[in-house]
């Protein structure tokens, strides 16, 4: 069994183990779970029910990510993304544009495009033909945006640079607590026998010893929930009421748009981010994989809003199992698989704080921008990849990757036209062209 999946996945032609490979899964998991209680509060503002939205999101999230796995061989993990349920539940839902089954139905129209794209490798395409600057600068930037998201769940930093959080609140406290043993597992190295050992699966060890400590503090609540039978019933007040019949109207489009470029925007980012830190790319920055990867995450758009979820997308998080050593789709598997166990366990997964996972994915945020070293730091290079992870610290992560590919089609046509010995191979792709004007829809819509 363990030499068939060793063969199966190419876990030792990768350089991994089969342990290494479910410790990165359960590291995934236990960084990304808060979606098993985000996406039910903020569904339920959109009307629906929050138990049967919780039972959806487990149950995609478990059967895309072990998809993934088993398809791509890449450890990457999907679940309902964030940014789309606030925009249903406030914008769309709350200011009275759209009902939430006319949402999902137009995520089921959105991912049957991207199946079509997909089908036809031209996401793919589009990808491949990036320069291989912004696709080595998104795990940077990859970084970046994993740091806004620790920042920004915990409250360590109040907003518009305001200063430090009230260390007076026991969660920010214990977000303190919980950077410090980040750093302190990271960090630390035991040499026996004139060989050196770091700790294995340390911001896993992080996450849960910062949820006991957060215990002692009474800021971890286990709520007992209901029972199987319960979750399971209310499923049907949330899958299959997606109406895609009523979408096509003209004050529709910009939304429809907004879905697209956004699961576009994170699937590659997080796709070739993480990628490059796994070393699954080549020497032009491209992954065998890729067309894999974005079929996968297609269909599970489809299937993901016909069970009643917000556009499903590769999660950023999936970095937290690449740094603990994950570099196949076992990885995937594993946390598809405690998915599933959550529906089980859901009070004990929902009850790990934001402040034990936020430190985590500051310390993953550092990591990947060490990828840095990878890049030509010439200004050619270097400018748009530089504009590109600012705009995304200051912003998010489409606005930075939009500005940056706007900003390679500049300085790249400038460097052209007054360069004495241009080449045809110095002018900006056609890929590059095409999604800045897609991306760029954003802005205008």
């Amino acid at each position: 069994m363990k030499d068939a999946l060793d063969k199966r996945f190419l876990v030792s032609e990768r350089k991994s183990s089969l342990s290494t490979e479910v410790l990165a899964g359960l590291t995934t998991f236990a960084t990304m779970s808060y979606i098993l209680a985000v996406q039910p509060a903020i569904m339920a503002d959109a009307g629906m029910d929050p138990l049967g939205v919780f039972a959806a999101t487990a149950i995609v999230s478990a059967l895309v990510t072990i998809a993934m796995g088993i398809i791509s061989n890449a450890p990457l993990a999907l679940a309902p993304g964030m940014g789309d349920n606030a925009l249903v539940a406030y914008t769309l839902v709350g200011m009275g544009i759209a009902t939430w089954q006319t949402c999902m139905g137009m995520m089921v129209f959105t991912g049957g495009v991207f199946l079509l794209l997909s089908c036809f490798k031209i996401r793919e395409k589009l990808a491949d033909y990036l320069p291989k600057s912004i696709k080595f600068g998104l795990t940077a930037t990859l970084g970046i945006f994993l740091f806004q998201i620790g920042i920004s769940n915990t409250g360590l930093l109040q907003p518009a640079n305001a200063g430090w959080g009230d260390f007076h609140d026991p969660s920010i406290r214990l977000t303190l607590y919980g950077l410090i043993i980040a750093l302190v597992l990271n960090f630390i190295r035991i040499d026996i026998n004139g060989r050196e050992y770091k700790i294995r699966g340390s911001m896993l060890i992080a996450i849960i010893l910062t949820t006991i400590v957060g215990a002692f503090m009474g800021l971890v609540h286990v709520d007992p929930g209901n029972g199987l039978s319960t979750t399971f019933a209310a499923l049907g007040n949330v899958a299959f009421k997606a109406d895609v019949a009523s979408i096509f109207q003209a004050k529709y489009i910009p939304y429809i748009l907004i879905f697209l470029i956004g699961d576009f925007t994170s699937t590659m980012g997080t796709a070739l981010g993480a990628g490059h830190k796994a070393g699954l790319m080549d020497e032009n920055g491209n992954m065998p994989m890729l067309g894999k990867i974005f079929l996968v995450d297609a269909a599970g758009t489809v299937i993901g809003a016909s069970m009643g979820v917000t556009v499903v997308t590769s999660y950023a998080e999936s970095a937290a199992g690449v740094e603990a050593g994950g570099r196949t789709g076992l990885t995937s598997i594993t946390t598809g698989a405690l998915f599933v166990i959550s529906l089980i366990f859901a009070p004990l997964f929902v009850a790990i704080p934001s402040a034990a996972t936020g430190p985590v994915l500051l310390m993953i945020g550092i990591s990947c921008m060490q990828e840095l070293r990878t890049l030509e730091f010439d200004l050619v290079n270097w400018t748009p990849v530089c504009m590109m992870v600012c705009f995304t610290a200051f912003a998010d992560m489409a606005t930075g990757v939009t500005v940056g590919l706007f900003t390679d089609i500049l300085v790249r046509l400038v460097h052209y036209g007054f360069k004495k010995d241009h080449r045809k191979e110095d002018m900006p792709s056609v890929a590059t062209v095409i999604l800045a004007l897609l991306m760029g829809l954003q802005f205008v819509l």
